[in-house]
């Protein structure tokens, strides 16, 4: 009986110890400029809208963005994890490089940031459309992937006036699925 109860607890650990090293974590498998179909507009609790977007094409592979309206930004990226299709809860944020002043009724603010449902196992886009003169603002934009508190990825852009949209192949296309 003590033997039964000792397999049991050493399977017990070696599984939470399993767990514990391969926790769920973000891989960014793509970055820079890219074309989308702007599908649909949602506001957040702030009032900053965002894009829902498909048909999304990979312009160039940059951390560098042109300061400019219509240049849309981001990164493909994958969750990981130990159980593939295991529901996920990431918050992802999008640091700007100063407070920008937003068209009422939101606020001033130096970050957006939202909640995204997925599966271990997915991957997925996200982006920033620079639409509005507002959002024209150099310097480095952060996206950040949280679990918890817990910060799973981060890649940076630095939006600048001197910067062009590089030469590119053929672009790679993809439709996100819902």
């Amino acid at each position: 009986m003590i033997a039964i109860r000792l397999l049991a607890l050493t399977l017990v650990l070696v599984a939470g110890s399993a767990e514990a090293r391969n926790p769920v974590g973000v891989e960014i498998v793509q970055y820079g400029l890219f074309r989308s179909e702007i599908i649909d507009r949602r506001p957040d609790s702030t009032g900053v809208m965002h894009n829902v977007v498909d048909k999304v094409c990979h312009i160039a592979t940059t951390d560098t963005v042109p300061m400019k309206i219509g240049v849309h930004f981001g990164l493909r990226y994958k969750v990981t994890g130990p159980v593939a299709g295991e529901p996920v809860v990431l918050k992802k944020i999008i640091r700007y490089p100063a407070v920008m002043t937003l068209p009422p009724p939101a606020r001033p603010s130096s970050v957006v940031s939202s909640l995204v449902e997925l599966r271990v196992g997915t991957t997925t886009y996200t982006e920033y459309a620079l639409e509005q003169p507002w959002e024209l603002a150099p310097g480095t934009w952060t996206f950040q992937f949280f679990e918890r508190d817990r910060k799973l990825a981060e890649f940076s852009f630095t939006v600048s006036g001197d910067a062009v949209v590089p030469e590119s192949t053929e672009p790679s296309c993809f439709q996100l699925s819902s």
